[in-house]
């Protein structure tokens, strides 16, 4: 992603007129503190380790509900953060936080609808449609408890690669006759729930970008408020938000969105991240406080991947490749093929570490063979 303008300035600004150098934990003190936007002028950043973390968690989460393991949960889900919060709800947390960003940046420094969108084509749909032709007709005809015949002449099959393109909030998640006998049954891939809300947060940054919303932020900011509590009262009432379940990771997608649009007002301290962990420690452990908790651990869950982002020095990673995306996409079905090879229950270790040596070897399939040639036509 290209450098904003306004930050190149501020840098130059900065290297015209040097601060005094000075050593030590007091030059420590003295220097002003770095912020969003100088980490991310920088241009070293750990979000593709991130994201990967952030995909494993997924496959880590699942594997405790796909095992069928009796009474078996998460270490989140045991520590009662709240409803429905355990890693795999962590994880699409994460990864709203860090695409409302990222798209936010992307959309004003491109600057034009038509590169936005197809970047975000060629980024979101092939890796996908790569998916779901496998799965319906390489890990179909393999698994399904139906007749080849039978499978083939189903509607069904097809429909799960038509209808689920069209990124509607009525997916298909069913293959005929695969997993069947799975504790789980009967589903091929619940992962990809969250894909059309993904694309309602693409729609919401076209139309707040050619409304020139997103380089007004003041106006954004005021817009971000009203969103949250029409949110909060109405959820119905909220415009490309066609199902209340969309509303937690769109909020989390704006809040990525709000940090892009003030990054130069956001501190990044080690400290602070710190503090937000130990009052998330608090609200949760003091009945009275009990209130504030969900507002103190969203904040944290967003402070956090800036943190994790921009502070650490792990930018080994990045040598790599971007295979989170494709292990949100593969874990499900992987996963769901290992308890059916073992034939029903197993531990959600068993479940959780070989869906996710499978799930890589798909993944990085995934990138060099799909994902990386379609971003040449971005």
């Amino acid at each position: 992603m290209s450098q904003p303008a306004e930050t190149r300035a501020i840098d130059a600004g900065e290297v015209a007129s040097p601060a005094p150098a000075r050593a030590g934990w007091l030059g420590a003190l003295l220097r002003p503190p770095r912020t969003l936007e100088t980490a991310l002028a920088a241009r070293q950043d750990n979000f593709l380790l991130l994201r990967f973390v952030a995909a494993s968690f997924v496959l880590f989460g699942h594997s405790y509900v796909l095992s069928g393991a009796p009474d078996a949960h998460d270490f989140l889900a045991r520590a009662q953060l709240g409803a429905g919060v355990y890693t795999g709800s962590l994880a699409v947390d994460i990864f709203f936080v860090v695409s409302g960003f990222l798209i936010t940046g992307s959309y004003l420094n491109q600057g034009n609808l038509e590169r936005f969108l197809r970047a975000r084509f060629f980024r979101l749909v092939p890796a996908f449609a790569a998916l779901l032709f496998a799965s319906a007709f390489v890990l179909g005809p393999l698994v399904t408890s139906l007749p080849l015949p039978d499978y083939f002449t189903d509607p069904a099959t097809y429909h799960y690669v038509t209808k689920n393109l069209r990124f509607e909030p009525d997916l298909q998640y069913v293959l005929p006759g695969l997993f069947q006998h799975n504790p789980y049954h009967d589903v091929t891939n619940g992962s990809i729930w969250s894909l059309p809300a993904e694309v309602c947060m693409y729609l919401w940054v076209a139309v707040l970008g050619l409304a020139t919303v997103l380089r007004r932020r003041r106006l954004a900011n005021a817009l971000f408020v009203v969103l949250l509590v029409v949110g909060l009262l109405v959820p119905e009432e909220l415009p490309f938000m066609p199902l209340p379940v969309y509303v937690r990771p769109c909020g989390f997608f704006m809040a990525g969105m709000f940090c892009y649009l003030n990054r130069d007002r956001i501190p990044m301290r080690t400290d602070l991240f710190a503090g937000l962990i130990a009052a998330c420690a608090l609200a949760h452990r003091i009945p009275a406080l009990g209130p504030a908790f969900p507002w103190v651990f969203a904040a944290t869950i967003v402070y956090g991947v800036f943190w994790f982002a921009y502070q650490p020095r792990l930018g080994f990673y990045n040598r790599f490749g971007d295979y989170s995306y494709g292990v949100f996409l593969w874990g499900f079905p992987m996963q769901q093929l290992v308890v059916h090879l073992f034939g029903g229950p197993t531990s959600p270790a068993t479940c959780f570490w070989l869906g996710w040596l499978l799930t890589l070897g798909c993944a990085v399939a995934s990138w060099h063979l799909v994902e990386k040639p379609a971003l040449r036509w971005k």
